[in-house]
């Protein structure tokens, strides 16, 4: 895989592909995986697509972790975005112990929903 990257960079600095081989955007553009924040080819090639290890650390680590506790209670909910507009809607995620939808904000994400479709 190394090897795979290693060339994807050579393609990058020739001009052979305007793909970033690290967060896929077109040149000269890059933005992390994680937060979508602009950044420097420099800070993507060295974090390897994410604006700070902040946000490499939760994608790397983090996020495998919430995944596979989910898996273990038996959460069949497999989004990862607590701001998912389909799971805290009405028909989205059912789980009642979803660590990322939880009840509290399924029930605000209805009512500010229901107070802005009145006016």
């Amino acid at each position: 895989m190394k090897n795979k990257i290693k060339n994807w960079e050579n393609e990058y600095m020739s001009g052979t592909t305007s793909d970033c081989p690290y967060c896929s955007r077109d040149k000269p553009d890059h933005s992390c995986q994680n937060c979508y924040s602009e950044m420097s080819k420099d800070t993507c090639w060295e974090l390897e697509g994410y604006c700070s290890k902040k946000c490499q650390k939760y994608i790397t680590e983090e996020l495998p972790r919430i995944r596979q506790k989910k898996v273990e209670a038996g959460i069949k909910c497999r989004c990862d975005n607590p701001q998912c507009a389909k799971c805290l809607g009405t028909n989205g995620c059912k789980d009642e112990g979803c660590p990322t939808h939880p009840s509290k904000k399924k029930e605000e994400f209805k009512m500010r929903y229901k107070n802005n479709s009145e006016e």
